[in-house]
């Protein structure tokens, strides 16, 4: 055997090693890991203040280890308010089903933070009849909805206006009644869908937002194969500017339709302003 076919062969199976373990990985390992990803937010008006964000956690039946695990990994982070993103249940996953959403609350619940936990609804939260059995739900928790309105902060030596608004996507977006009272800054915005951010007033400081899953299966050098946005994948994961304005995309926790993540790991979103 010459020096050039054995290095063709070992070419060959390398080859035939990433064909066949990127599936496994894709389906099998990835959907199931769970990080925290800690960015940093220069913004001295901020400055000091520890932000969770979760958003798209699509609980499935299977799935209470998971969220349990992940109620511990955002307790760990010690931060000073935990934002809750929105689609807690699954509307469809392949030989799945969702867990019911007052089960859901009874695991957040567990969640923990300084100045509390806040929430708004996804679009999978869309039918009255959910969101209805949540309202419920949270009523004797520490888990306050924000959904299209606004709360005042008492944080160290700020005053924060924290502001959420409803999905973009579904068209549960109120942005005159979120705001409404809101007289200084420094402000963060939660939401559910990224493409809102264009709508979002000058003055805000920080706007978090889910709703893409970064697209599930993110290719290097392309990109993700599905871009669920109205504006065709404008912004996808990760943080935007656009002027003063500056919004962060989280690739979200869970999956819908099908349980499959390549190159995109849930995150548990860890912000740090500097």
């Amino acid at each position: 055997m010459t020096k050039k076919t054995k290095i063709v062969i070992i070419i060959l199976l390398i080859m035939l090693f990433f064909i066949g373990f990127i599936p496994i990985w894709a389906f099998f390992i990835e959907p199931n890991l769970l990080i925290s990803r800690k960015i940093e937010i220069k913004d001295p008006a901020l400055k000091g203040i520890r932000v969770a964000y979760l958003s798209d956690l699509h609980i499935c039946q299977d799935g209470k280890d998971y969220a349990l695990n992940m109620v511990k990994k955002v307790n760990e982070q010690k931060p000073d308010i935990i934002l809750l993103g929105g689609d807690y249940i699954v509307v469809q996953i392949y030989k799945n089903k969702s867990m019911k959403a007052d089960e859901i609350i009874k695991i957040l619940a567990g969640l923990k933070a300084k100045h509390g936990v806040f929430m708004i609804f996804g679009n999978h939260e869309s039918r009255p009849k959910t969101t209805k059995l949540i309202i419920q739900s949270i009523k004797d928790t520490n888990i306050k909805l924000l959904q299209n309105a606004n709360t005042k902060l008492q944080i160290a030596d700020k005053s924060v206006y924290l502001v959420g608004i409803g999905d973009y996507s579904n068209n549960s977006h109120n942005i005159n009644k979120a705001f409404n009272g809101v007289d200084s800054t420094p402000v963060i915005v939660f939401t559910h869908s990224p493409d809102i951010f264009p709508y979002i007033p000058d003055y805000v400081n920080m706007t978090f937002a889910g709703h893409t899953h970064g697209g599930q299966v993110y290719i290097p050098f392309y990109g993700p194969l599905e871009k669920p946005t109205h504006l065709l994948g404008k912004y996808i994961k990760g943080l935007y500017a656009e002027g003063s304005k500056k919004m962060f995309v989280s690739s979200g926790i869970g999956n819908s339709h099908y349980k499959i993540r390549l190159f995109n790991i849930p995150e548990i979103i860890i912000a740090d302003f500097k």
